[in-house]
């Protein structure tokens, strides 16, 4: 509830803002000193918003591995893990491919000769500059550090032509240095390993894992409080936004923006989990979507894909025909963590941002983006608030502007009940493939007795309860186990 009432404060903001900043424009004479008083609410809470990026996703990483559920079998884990990893990749490529084609927020700009003559060094800097960041000098000074090669052209005079000021010879030169920017590739590196450093470390570790949950849960609710200063800063940021407009070219770039979004999500649900479901099963995959049509109504509804996981296991279990013990261990993991709707959303958001700004993404930049977006979508259960406020955290992640974030409210609102369905309709692909080629080994992993008799939400919710966390959250002592059993 008090989300949906964010919702409506937020676009209420949206509406109020856009009419307040067309009354200035008519009424008012538009001063520099006007300027900086309508950007002031909004820097506020972009700033509040930066204080807590970088932190959220360390934490939510941290806190995602070493609360991972120890009684899981390994070979699931390793399937499960598989299956996000791989549909999250395939996802945020297709996003960065069709984003960088179309170019829905700028114009394709022409490469000179010179700039051409130069990709090549370019680019093994560009590489070298990322393995370097992905092991940080330190850990804590990834957080606001990280290193970058500038190409810098000298001029000098070649010794014995010093009489003649044209025979200058240009040299070129490597400079690096830290520049004050988050190193997100380290961070995201090294918070798995940490994570699963501390996990494999046992029942010793328990106090440090206990305070990274603390820890995360507490930058949650502090998030949770600035939230409520959104509605507010959305108001004057999109007011600034029609001050500042000279012509409505952005309503035509915004139009683009759905499209891609659009095709993106399109293109996956119909022709690339399709192909790969026909390719691992022989058999139709569009049979699918009748099979499971009344979790996807419900999940395009609500807008939720774990409010809509009791209706999404009741039709895989007797529509899809999916092993009850793989749906159940399966299905509530990979709708809690896997969201390829979202992650189009948020990769083609934040690359759109960029090309508003008519800023050059680098390769460091973009594999950056595709990271932070992927994080971002695995806990966005866990964020407040989804859309805008996570593309302004990825934004900020990565170094980028995240002004104009904030008028991608109101198509989120929208989309996000596409992204929604999008994210239903993978998941069952993904655990329908499972059930198919790993159906024999996965069959004795979980010990729930079979029965043929079709189960109420209800009863499916109930069940639902034997998947939690363990409370331990790591492997404990031999009496803790005793215990559980």
């Amino acid at each position: 509830m008090r989300g949906n009432l964010l919702q409506v404060f937020c676009l209420l903001g949206v509406i109020l803002g856009f009419g307040f900043g067309f009354l200035l424009r008519a009424t008012t004479v538009i001063t520099e000193k006007l300027r900086e008083w309508m950007s002031t609410p909004g820097e506020v809470l972009l700033n509040m918003l930066k204080m807590f990026a970088v932190s959220l996703i360390v934490t939510s990483v941290l806190s995602g591995v070493t609360g991972l559920n120890t009684k899981m079998s390994r070979k699931t884990a390793i399937i499960t893990g598989t299956f996000i990893c791989g549909s999250t990749f395939i996802v945020v490529i297709l996003a960065m491919v069709l984003t960088l084609t179309i170019q829905p927020g700028g114009e394709d700009h022409e490469v000179s000769s010179s700039e051409e003559e130069l990709s090549n060094f370019v680019l093994h800097v560009m590489i070298q500059d990322f393995i370097r960041n992905m092991v940080p000098e330190s850990f804590f000074q990834a957080f606001y550090e990280q290193y970058k090669t500038e190409i810098v052209q000298i001029k000098r005079k070649e010794p014995g032509l010093l009489l003649d000021p044209t025979q200058n010879v240009t040299e070129t030169k490597l400079v690096g240095k830290y520049v004050e920017r988050p190193n997100m590739l380290g961070l995201v590196i090294w918070s798995f390993v940490i994570g699963i450093l501390l996990n494999r470390t046992g029942h010793e570790a328990r106090s440090t894992v206990e305070a990274i949950h603390w820890i995360n849960d507490a930058i949650k609710v502090m998030l949770n409080w600035v939230l409520w200063y959104l509605p507010i800063g959305v108001l004057f940021l999109i007011a600034e936004h029609v001050l500042d407009v000279p012509d409505w070219a952005a309503v035509l770039k915004l139009t683009k923006f759905v499209g891609v979004v659009a095709a993106g999500l399109a293109i996956q649900v119909l022709v690339i989990f399709p192909m790969i479901y026909v390719v691992l099963t022989k058999k139709n995959p569009f049979l699918i979507f009748m099979q499971i049509s009344r979790a996807l109504t419900t999940a395009f509804i609500i807008a939720s894909s774990a409010a809509a996981l009791p209706v999404t296991l009741q039709c895989c279990e007797e529509k899809v025909k999916i092993d009850k013990k793989l749906c159940r261990l399966m299905l509530p993991i990979v709708t809690g963590i896997n969201r390829t709707g979202m992650t189009v959303y948020e990769v083609t958001a934040t690359i759109f941002i960029a090309q508003l700004y008519d800023i050059t993404l680098s390769v460091g930049q973009l594999i950056a983006i595709g990271l932070s977006s992927s994080i971002v979508s695995f806990g966005a259960g866990g964020i407040p608030a989804t859309g805008a406020v996570t593309t302004i955290l990825i934004l900020t992640a990565v170094g980028l502007p995240a002004k104009h974030a904030t008028i991608l409210i109101a198509l989120e609102w929208i989309l996000d009940h596409f992204t929604t369905l999008v994210n239903v309709l993978v998941n069952v692909y993904g655990v329908a493939i499972t059930n198919h080629v790993w159906h024999d080994d996965l069959a004795s992993l979980v010990i729930v007795p079979r029965a043929e008799t079709t189960y109420s939400i209800k009863d499916i919710e109930m069940d639902l309860s034997c998947l939690d966390s363990d409370e331990e959250l790591i492997s404990s002592s031999p009496s803790s186990h005793s215990r559980s059993a």
